[in-house]
């Protein structure tokens, strides 16, 4: 800025300066301090009062947090989109297969199909886990979104993962958005990415990643029965709907923002009874 009243050869030194500042300024890569990723085939968005990632595991099947299960949601991949016909913890594959999530993860039943790159479910002893999601690059715009990146991981204790080459207050992790994305090993999926979690309290994003795993098993002997069946009548969706986004618009980790909520109302509960 300084560079406007310069003569010729100050103005091209200043030019030169700023060029080489702008070089050393580290660029902000998501899903936080990831990379481009190639899980595009299999990794799908969810966009509605909020934003979350998924996982397809079928043409007509997606895995997902469960505080992204919004009926108001769309599912987008494969070049299309579909609405959400029922929820569950547990589904059947089209190989007959049934599959099942813990947790803070569920799985959707699209009213169409939507991936034919659905991911591989399995088991792995691989020592490197890979997230992918849609999510922010930068903690401070929370609600950027549509990118997918990825970021290579570590076991830090169960169900929580890190960034082995950390070595800042901020490294590779989840972030808004990446909720409900892939946890892969070995190539095949493992789990559902639920949160973030940070040291600071005024954090959430840079440190741990937090999942839960999907499984499946022989094939099915008994019908699928939906939690939220696709009959529900239209005005309790609606306030079912808007009950969740209140919660959740504001974070795609919605469980860090309601547990901190509930705290609140406990306090408060406590006060009155005195």
């Amino acid at each position: 800025m300084y560079c406007v009243n310069a003569g010729f050869r100050a103005l091209s030194a200043c030019v030169f300066l700023t060029l080489a500042m702008l070089a050393a300024t580290p660029t902000a890569n998501a899903i936080v301090m990831g990379t481009s990723s190639s899980l595009s085939g299999s990794t799908v968005r969810l966009v509605g009062p909020f934003y979350c990632s998924g996982v397809a595991i079928s043409r007509r099947l997606v895995a997902t947090a469960a505080h992204c299960a919004n009926r108001a949601m769309r599912i987008m991949g494969g070049g299309g989109s579909a609405a959400i016909a029922a929820v569950s913890k547990t589904a059947v594959l089209d190989d007959g297969r049934r599959v099942s999530v813990t947790g803070d993860a569920v799985i959707l039943t699209l009213t169409s199909p939507l991936s034919d790159s659905p991911a591989t479910i399995g088991q792995s002893d691989s020592d490197r886990f890979t997230i992918a999601g849609y999510g922010t690059t930068n903690e401070s715009n929370r609600m950027a979104f549509g990118t997918l990146h990825e970021a290579s991981l570590v076991a830090a204790s169960t169900l929580a993962l890190v960034d082995p080459t950390r070595s800042g207050s901020i490294s590779a992790s989840a972030c808004f958005g990446d909720s409900g994305g892939p946890v892969m090993r070995g190539g095949v999926l493992v789990g559902i990415i639920t949160r973030a979690a940070h040291p600071s309290p005024r954090i959430a994003c840079g440190h741990l990643t937090r999942w839960t795993p999907i499984t499946v098993s022989g094939p099915a002997s008994e019908p699928v029965v939906a939690e939220a069946p696709a009959d529900e009548p239209p005005r309790k969706r609606a306030r079912s709907a808007k009950r969740q986004s209140s919660d959740e618009q504001f974070s795609l980790f919605g469980r860090w923002f309601v547990e901190k909520s509930d705290t609140r109302k406990g306090s408060r509960r406590k006060t009155a009874q005195r």
